[in-house]
């Protein structure tokens, strides 16, 4: 295309998207979950992406993988089409690989995503859950401490909402990382996402950043990088470092239609990648505003009847949503926000092992969740996003008196 033509379209994309992505909103209109996060420079890489007409994963993603992994201070990153996805193809890849074998238990915090669950399951591998503690919402180092046994090999940490697990309660377990919520937060200085064998993060439209739907997965070992590559992608050598090598080894099979493992097919696009690749330059100012809001809202909005989960000390919050838990019931405090413009989310899946799903997993509870049952009676979240500020937490905090004042 010309550089006529062109401008003509930029000028239309940047006319018609003017304003966006939302930097700032007004507390008064309400409180969304989340906000509109891209803008004209996302639709125009999108564009630029379909005028290739390359839309199956090829450079753009490769390069939102490299950037990705260096961002968290990883060797290796592999995009799939959803943070779901991640999950399946991490803990697929480390039975695939030999880190783990069918039967070994893993260690899952009761409160968390049901694709944090059930792909433990699907690989073969036993999910134990373990109670959340109750000023993170994160695995509780007592809970986890009870429920190792035996077979007990690996813990997933989820790092809920943006808090950091304690990373130092999984010590002599293989540890993976949930990280699709905790985009940029810190544990004792180290960046989430670079404390385990392989870590995932969710790119989702509500997410910290998005490329639509997607995922990723960063790990630094390559035999492991491999193993995610091919599990993505029908388990063909396409993308494997080790392609020639194993091309070589079969020699009768056109190397084109050569498959290694048993994979599924959950590709990215480049559209998905073209967004990222734009995204990923706003990241750490956008943390950083949902981090100050996070500590703004946990002091306006504490009371006696509603607690809060402030930022835990050592770590820093990357702020996904702003979680509460009320001392009594929360439909009626819910309904009443809803009523006023804020909307409201039960905390993740609440206690996963009081979902029916439950009952076709074969899990284990074989330690007392209460925390996770008051999560599941009780919690709730609303939005934080970039564009807010203390002015949320203020209007919050003077609907919720209004609440208690009947």
């Amino acid at each position: 295309m010309n550089a006529e033509k062109w401008s003509l379209i930029e000028g239309l994309v940047r006319e018609e998207l003017r304003g966006l992505p939302e930097e700032s909103h007004d507390p008064t209109t309400g409180h969304p979950l989340t906000v509109t996060p891209f803008g004209p420079d996302e639709v125009l890489s999108a564009i630029q992406t379909l005028l290739s007409t390359r839309l199956t994963m090829g450079e753009r993603t490769r390069a939102f993988e490299a950037a990705w992994a260096a961002w968290c201070g990883r060797r290796f990153g592999v995009m799939v089409n959803s943070g779901s996805s991640a999950n399946l193809i991490m803990l697929a890849a480390l039975v695939e690989t030999g880190r783990l074998q069918p039967g070994d238990e893993v260690l899952v915090p009761a409160v968390s995503w049901s694709t944090s669950l059930f792909p433990v399951a699907q690989v073969g591998l036993v999910p134990v859950m373990v109670d959340v503690h109750p000023e993170s919402l994160c695995m509780d180092p007592a809970s986890v401490a009870a429920a190792r046994g035996p077979r007990t090999k690996a813990a997933l940490a989820v790092h809920l909402l943006g808090q950091a697990t304690d990373m130092d309660a999984l010590g002599g377990l293989l540890i993976l990382e949930d990280a699709c919520a905790a985009h940029g937060a810190v544990y004792k200085g180290k960046r989430i996402g670079g404390f385990g064998e392989a870590s995932s993060f969710s790119f989702f439209f509500s997410h910290h950043i998005t490329t639509i739907e997607g995922g990723i997965v960063v790990c630094d070992d390559e035999d492991l990088a491999n193993s995610l590559r091919s599990l993505r992608a029908h388990g063909w050598v396409r993308e494997r470092s080790d392609r020639a090598a194993l091309e070589a080894a079969h020699p009768e099979i056109d190397p084109r239609f050569l498959f290694v493992s048993s994979g599924y097919n959950l590709r990215p696009t480049e559209i998905q990648a073209a967004f990222g690749l734009v995204q990923l330059g706003r990241l750490d100012a956008w943390v950083q505003r949902r981090r100050a809001n996070h500590a703004a809202w946990a002091k306006t909005l504490a009371a006696p009847d509603m607690q809060v989960f402030p930022e835990v000390p050592g770590t820093e919050h990357a702020g996904f949503a702003f979680a509460m838990l009320p001392a009594g019931p929360r439909a009626p405090i819910q309904a009443f926000l809803q009523a006023h413009g804020v909307e409201t989310r039960a905390i993740s899946g609440s206690n996963l092992a009081r979902q029916p799903a439950f009952r076709h997993v074969p899990a284990q509870t074989r330690v007392p969740l209460p925390v996770s049952d008051a999560i599941h009676e009780r919690g709730f979240f609303v939005g934080n996003s970039h564009a807010f500020g203390p002015a949320h937490g203020v209007r919050l905090a003077e609907l919720l008196d209004v609440w208690r004042k009947g």
